[in-house]
């Protein structure tokens, strides 16, 4: 691990220095990347700022951060309100238990059709299935 990351998880870490390194210059999408994983690690420290977390719960591109900033006890009601209905189930999910509210509901994944059998009238029985 590189100290930028231990920096990142270290919760003796003043909360101006985890704002920096939220702004990492780097791709934040490359799996072995200090700019993205300083981003997920620094948006489940219990020392950062409300305001550097309630960005890194805004940012649509970084599943991974919003899931670790809907953990944060830090995170307020208001930002927990505006992620229930996230994207990533997940995410919405942990938003959604912590104010105490069920599930984000799913649509019905499977289709099924119902067949309605055709009965002949005469004897009864089923002609179409």
């Amino acid at each position: 691990m590189t100290s930028l990351r231990d920096e990142a998880q270290n919760p003796s870490t003043s909360p101006e220095r985890l704002h920096e390194l939220i702004n990492l210059p780097g791709d934040r999408g490359q799996h072995d990347s200090d700019a993205g994983w300083c981003r997920e690690y620094v948006a489940a420290n219990p020392s950062v700022a409300l305001a550097t977390l309630q960005e890194l719960a805004a940012d649509m591109d970084d599943v991974m951060a919003r899931r670790n900033a809907v953990s944060n006890p830090v995170l307020d009601d208001q930002t927990l309100w505006m992620m229930i209905e996230d994207k990533d189930d997940l995410t919405a999910d942990a938003a959604r238990e912590r104010l105490g509210l069920a599930p984000k509901p799913r649509p019905n994944t499977i289709a099924r059709g119902v067949r309605i059998p055709v009965i002949d009238p005469k004897t009864g029985r089923v002609i179409k299935p």
